[in-house]
């Protein structure tokens, strides 16, 4: 199979990745989830170059993950919002933390806590959960081609995945014995007494 790349490539995941795969882009995707809008706190906060930073930032607002607007009125200085598609990147900066806690950290070491506003309680792993808000397993998920398949450049990618997918049987409930019941009552014949 021809490498990928990907840059070219028609896969969501690639496509994403050469978006925010840049270790600067989600840390600023953090800090304006966390509050940062100015250019210079970017800066302290993460001790990144400026030249860097500039050309971050310039990239998150024409891919439209990030949105300037003024910090002021009449003010000609600009901040840093999260746009409709930014904000959709909540659930992976919050399972990108949660891992980063689970498995980089200690108990003691963990730097900050996500919490509900309201009740102040941490927020719970995130799951992928089905619609019945079920937690899902590895074992629990499945994939399919989608519209999108059989574009050049991803259908051998597809063909590939067919090819080494392997399916686990699900478990079968075991078959027991039924019982013989019936919804009707076979009536008895009545022994007659004869006098």
């Amino acid at each position: 199979m021809p490498r990928q790349n990907p840059t070219s490539s028609h896969c969501s995941a690639a496509l994403a990745l050469d978006l925010l795969g840049d270790r600067w882009v989600l840390l600023l995707i953090r800090e304006v989830v966390f509050g940062t809008r100015r250019f210079d706190d970017f800066a302290d906060h993460l001790d990144i170059a400026r030249n860097v930073l500039t050309q971050r930032l310039a990239k998150l607002v024409a891919a439209g993950v990030l949105m300037q607007v003024p910090l002021e009125k009449e003010g000609r200085r600009q901040g840093y919002h999260l746009s409709e598609m930014g904000k959709d990147l909540m659930p992976v900066l919050v399972a990108l933390m949660q891992w980063g806690d689970r498995w980089l950290q200690t108990a003691d070491s963990v730097p900050l806590r996500l919490i509900e506003r309201s009740t102040g309680a941490s927020i719970p792993r995130l799951l992928p959960r089905n619609a019945a808000g079920e937690e899902l397993t590895m074992q629990d998920i499945d994939w399919a081609p989608g519209p999108g398949a059989s574009h050049p450049a991803i259908a051998p990618l597809v063909r590939a995945y067919e090819a080494q997918r392997r399916v686990v049987p699900r478990p079968v409930p075991v078959a027991t014995k039924p019982r013989p019941t019936s919804p009707f009552k076979t009536p008895r014949p009545r022994k007659v007494s004869t006098p």
